[in-house]
């Protein structure tokens, strides 16, 4: 069987002319990099490095990475089951719970939502804050309880693109060291990455309205080098996804049989829009695959002739 062509790793004008978006640290005036940020080969072979012959050859993909290139599934550990047996265990607790008590929630909350409704500047405040610092379907379900539709669906709004845009700034300037090693060694990470990068705004609206977690999607948009107002403009455009739990919790506080219809179809139209793109997101990145675990293991291999060039000036300087 011949060897893979010999890897080039594209300039950083060229990996523009490839993927829509370039990595945060990656100018057009930088130096060569590869395809999912790793490292660039020597452009030549160099005896005088003390480099094997070998090590020229690409190093052959890791377990996990063969099974990847070829379905294979990764048997999960015993505590990886059981967390997701107890993960998904609660969340159909939680919607049992909601589904036959929903009257006695409503009645429960009452005090609370009358009160954040007689605050007119406090308590959309409040919500907002709530927002920014946790996840926001239960709170956008409380929202749609306590506030009338117009108003419900604003604060929700606002809340959610200020905790987004938040979430977005902190992995741009605050952990982009985090996201560059995670998309060296997490080839879901990296995948993901890779298809943004490629396919540009669309595939970054449709993964928000997939069911990939909002918090998990903006950190990769913030360390692939999504410009910012690129990933605002698809946070404004998807706003439709967070604001279906608000119309949950206003049919909950309205008891009407019109109301309870269009919220079951609203929620159906919603789980079938964002399974469906998950589907067409998880397609993409199986096409991805051969290229991304490819340019791993050329960053694999010129790790090792760095350090043995390294070690060979060493004993030349000795």
């Amino acid at each position: 069987m011949n060897d893979p062509p010999v890897y080039t790793a594209p300039s950083a004008r060229e990996y523009a002319q490839k993927y829509t978006y370039l990595p945060t640290h990656v100018s057009e005036d930088s130096v060569s990099e590869s395809m999912t940020t790793l490292h660039e080969l020597p452009s030549a072979y160099d005896e005088s490095n003390g480099a094997p012959r070998s090590m020229m050859r690409t190093p052959s993909p890791t377990p996990s990475e063969y099974n990847a290139l070829n379905g294979i599934s990764e048997k999960r550990s015993l505590k990886d089951n059981i967390i997701r047996v107890v993960v998904l265990l609660l969340v159909l607790a939680v919607v049992i719970v909601i589904a036959v008590l929903h009257d006695q929630i409503i009645t429960a909350l009452r005090p609370a939502t009358n009160w954040l409704e007689k605050q007119k500047i406090l308590g959309p405040i409040i919500v907002i804050i709530v927002f920014l610092l946790f996840g926001h379907e239960l709170v956008a379900i409380l929202v749609g309880v306590t506030w009338s539709l117009p108003e419900a669906f604003a604060i929700t709004a606002v809340g959610t693109l200020l905790g987004e845009i938040a979430n977005y700034f902190v992995f741009r300037y605050g952990c982009h060291s985090r996201g560059e090693k995670l998309e060296k060694t997490s080839l879901d990470y990296g995948l993901l990455a890779h298809v943004v990068r490629k396919h540009g705004f669309p595939i970054i609206l449709v993964i928000r309205f997939s069911a990939i977690p909002s918090h998990l999607s903006t950190t990769v948009f913030a360390t692939a080098g999504i410009p910012f107002l690129t990933y605002l403009a698809a946070a404004i455009l998807s706003l439709p996804k967070p604001l279906v739990p608000v119309y949950v919790g206003y049919a909950m506080k309205s008891n009407g049989t019109q109301s309870k219809t269009i919220e079951h179809i609203v929620l159906v139209i919603t789980i079938a829009i964002t399974i469906g793109a998950l589907i067409w997101i998880r397609r993409l990145e199986a096409l991805a695959k051969p290229d991304v675990i490819y340019a791993r293991r050329k960053a694999r291999q010129a790790k090792l002739l760095s350090s043995t060039a390294y070690e060979s000036n060493e004993r030349y300087d000795a």
